[in-house]
């Protein structure tokens, strides 16, 4: 069990009040008048035990609040005159309203402040006389620090929230930029496998060709024409495989080299993601079947950049809606929010996402359409055909600067 040590804070306070009522008390400033009994060692120990558990004032508030309030009725009851040690229960209600629950708060401190007026009036009854000041003191005793306690509760409850905004946002963000290094990862495996794939293969089509026009002529030729081709077919291999690893984001990577890639059967759980970092998305997904894995991959990765977009730029309390439709021969993909439809805007503006989706949409064929929302927000829509066929022209509608993008 671990051990719930005081607080230097609330050690510095106990020892506080300690000291001043020992002082009160030793200089005659809290001298009984009249029937109150005289200080002895009883006194001094009921002091100090009531005092005491101010040194667990936030671990423990409730319990505190009541054993203070519990001490200072049998001090009171014993006639033992006013010290300052009276204020034990007061600093108690103030952790009270400040490290409960509103509800738990009221409740005990409601409790508590009516336990301490009803024995302020049993004295002023008993001893026969009219002390409205007593009566007044307590009243308002409770209520002033439960009060301070009470807004103190709410700046802390408003700094946490701030605090759990900011780690959502710099979450997004970071999600965002690692969105965007995978696609600029793509965009590079794409360009090697244009530029060098390419030449790989013509020289090894032409080293084949070459040793079949040299046929026996020269045996060193032909091995030397084999070797050439041999070579460039196990380097086009290479090359493709370390292009996939390229493709892969860092995230992806799985105990055994590289995960799966991502497919449609792993969007709820990118919405959830999305979720749990601040933006409600509702998902439809409907039609069955299993498509190409590479037609599925690429409505992953748009519905992720999409749901990234709206993340960054739909601004604080948008709503995002994906709906993922499989028919016999495409898969239609739309993303669309509900806020401030900036993200039109920054796509427009020729950004990594863009050019990513746009890409991944022509390499299938397909169709994307990008730009403002009718009614307000932005939507992503795209076509992917699960047969190749030609590419058709992506549209993106929106502005930038008052110019069409």
């Amino acid at each position: 069990m671990t051990k719930r040590l005081p607080r230097l804070g609330d050690v510095l306070i106990a020892v506080s009040v300690l000291l001043i009522t020992f002082v009160s008390i030793a200089s005659g400033a809290s001298s009984p008048e009249g029937s109150q009994r005289e200080w002895d060692a009883l006194g001094v120990a009921l002091v100090v035990i009531e005092v005491f558990p101010l040194l667990w004032r936030q671990k423990a508030p409730r319990a505190v609040a009541w054993s203070t309030t519990a001490v200072w009725i049998v001090i009171q009851g014993l006639g033992y005159p006013d010290s300052l040690a009276v204020i034990a229960p007061f600093i108690a209600i103030y952790g009270l309203a400040a490290y409960n629950p509103r509800r738990t708060a009221y409740v005990h401190a409601g409790f508590i402040g009516g336990l301490m007026f009803l024995w302020t009036l049993v004295g002023v009854v008993a001893t026969d006389s009219v002390d409205e000041a007593a009566l007044i003191s307590v009243a308002f005793g409770v209520v002033l620090p439960f009060a301070l306690g009470s807004v103190e509760r709410e700046r802390t409850g408003r700094i946490a929230e701030l605090e759990r905004i900011h780690a959502r946002q710099e979450q997004a963000e970071a999600e965002a930029a690692q969105a965007a290094v995978t696609s600029e990862r793509t965009r590079i495996a794409r360009e090697l496998h244009d530029v060098v794939a390419h030449e790989m293969t013509v020289m090894t089509l032409q080293a084949e060709g070459a040793r079949r026009l040299a046929g026996e002529a020269d045996p060193r030729i032909t091995e030397a024409l084999a070797t050439i081709s041999a070579a460039g077919r196990s380097g086009l291999a290479e090359m493709q495989r370390m292009i996939g690893v390229l493709r892969e984001s860092a995230d992806s990577a799985a105990p055994d080299g590289l995960a799966p890639a991502p497919s449609l059967a792993d969007i709820p759980a990118l919405a959830r993601q999305v979720r749990e970092s601040g933006m409600p998305v509702q998902l439809v997904m409907t039609g069955d079947g299993a498509m190409p894995a590479g037609v599925e991959l690429n409505a992953f990765r748009i519905i992720q950049e999409g749901l990234t977009n709206a993340l960054k730029y739909a601004g604080p309390g948008a709503t995002a809606t994906v709906e993922v439709k499989k028919t016999p021969d495409a898969v239609v993909v739309t993303v669309r929010d509900d806020g401030r439809g900036a993200s039109a805007e920054a796509a427009a503006a020729g950004g990594h996402g863009l050019v990513g989706m746009r890409e991944r949409v022509e390499a299938l064929g397909g169709k994307l359409d990008i730009g403002p929302a009718a009614g307000g927000g932005y939507r992503l829509h795209a076509v992917l055909p699960t047969t190749r066929r030609a590419p058709e022209p992506t549209r993106v509608v929106g502005t930038l600067n008052g110019s069409d993008a």
